[in-house]
């Protein structure tokens, strides 16, 4: 990382300069259905409804370089990489479940400004979603909103899609699940396997609390004993590949929602990095270890960490079946108290020559306080940190020049 000439402002938004870059772009004309509620109201919630892909994507060139002017960071940046599906590439997707006097609906998650309430958009052909996700929604919600199904409608609070068009995975969020509607939902599963055939497997998560996280393993039923996810139909897991690896990785395991571009991506992190085979490479928030595995070959050994153990459990079955046996997970919570306790000797320990590499790859929400700060302490030789939430990107650079670095 190089250093920087001046302070990065922390309130600069990359969000709002690329919603300002395409709002004055004319809107494109939409297909029927396309982008646009039941009373054909145009979504929203992202910049596939008003613009097409190529003229998004340049404009968005243009906001990454207008603001990373404004944080005046002396290096260079690279353009955006396509997507090599364009639109259509989300392999994670969502919606909510609502019931409205007594009517079921399956919505993107909407705020109405005059109210601050939250409702349903329901958008038929959300067009950044694989179209089998879309089936899946329209399939569950015709069978939902029947009047004999309306106890079982009542339980539901998500339904997550995860997959492409190699298969995809249905997962069922509900507030109740046993002996009492497990018929129910196994008729409904039957339903939905007919319809959509791409369908791989269908699981239902139970969230007794109704939280409003869709998904996470760290909870448990109330009684302690059933396990949060249950499968109904067919396999275990979802994979893809990745240059020679294969990856599986279960329902709860957090993946990248666009794995067509998982290739170049994994190159590009195997590049920055410039592996040798005396480094010590950390994987922190490594998932099922997509990137652990990936630059396994070229490092001497390999520590990823994660907090969900379902994601660890799959990085370990990856590397067993990858035949990859320098790699070791650990499920921990990320935070400075714990690194410090358990990790942080052994991951920068210089024996035998090895140098500390790490990835950083978190949650929407950036890195704990105090994680950025010790990692930095240990004058790791390379650092790759990938943000999902670009909106955070100043605030954590911040830390790293504080510590230092770039």
């Amino acid at each position: 990382m190089k250093q920087l000439s001046s302070p990065l402002p922390v309130d600069s938004a990359l969000s709002d300069i690329v919603t300002k870059d395409i709002s004055d772009l004319p809107l494109r004309k939409l297909e029927p259905g396309e982008c646009q509620t039941l009373q054909k109201k145009r979504c929203t919630l992202c910049h596939a409804s008003r613009v097409n892909y190529d003229d998004e994507t340049r404009r968005k060139e243009h906001s990454l370089r207008t603001w990373w002017n404004t944080v005046s960071i002396e290096c260079p940046i690279d353009s955006i990489v396509h997507s090599p599906r364009g639109r259509r590439y989300r392999t994670v997707s969502k919606r909510k479940a609502f019931l409205v006097n007594r009517r079921f609906s399956l919505g993107l998650i909407g705020v109405d400004d005059e109210t601050s309430k939250n409702f349903p958009l329901t958008v038929n052909d959300c067009v950044i979603e694989p179209a089998d996700h879309g089936a899946v929604y329209r399939v569950l919600q015709e069978y939902l909103q029947r009047k004999e199904h309306l106890s079982l409608a009542e339980e539901f609070n998500y339904v997550i899609v995860k997959g492409d068009t190699t298969g995809i995975a249905v997962i069922l969020n509900m507030n109740h699940f046993s002996s009492a509607n497990r018929k129910e939902v196994n008729h409904l599963s039957k339903f939905l396997t007919a319809h959509v055939p791409s369908i791989r497997g269908v699981f239902v998560f139970i969230d007794e609390e109704r939280s409003r996280y869709y998904l996470s393993d760290r909870r448990r039923s109330s009684d302690g004993k059933r396990k949060p996810v249950q499968k109904i139909f067919g396999l275990d897991k979802l994979m893809h590949t990745v240059g020679t690896e294969k990856f599986l990785y279960s329902p709860l395991s957090f993946s990248q929602t666009n794995h067509s571009i998982l290739e170049s991506f994994v190159t590009t992190v195997k590049s920055l990095l410039a592996l040798e085979n005396t480094d010590h490479l950390t994987d922190l928030y490594c998932g099922y270890g997509l990137f652990s595995l990936s630059c396994a070959g070229s490092a001497d050994r390999v520590t990823g960490i994660e907090l969900s153990r379902s994601s660890i459990s799959d990085a370990i079955e990856n590397a067993k079946r990858n035949k990859i046996s320098n790699c070791r997970f650990y499920a921990e919570n990320i935070t400075f108290e714990s690194l410090k306790k358990h990790f942080i000797t052994r991951l920068t320990s210089r024996t035998n020559g090895t140098t500390a590499k790490f990835i950083l790859d978190p949650p929407r929400n950036g890195t704990a306080d105090g994680v950025i700060e010790l990692l930095a302490s240990q004058r790791p030789s390379r650092v790759i940190h990938i943000f999902c939430n670009p909106d955070i990107i100043t605030k954590e650079l911040l830390r790293w020049k504080k510590s230092g670095y770039i």
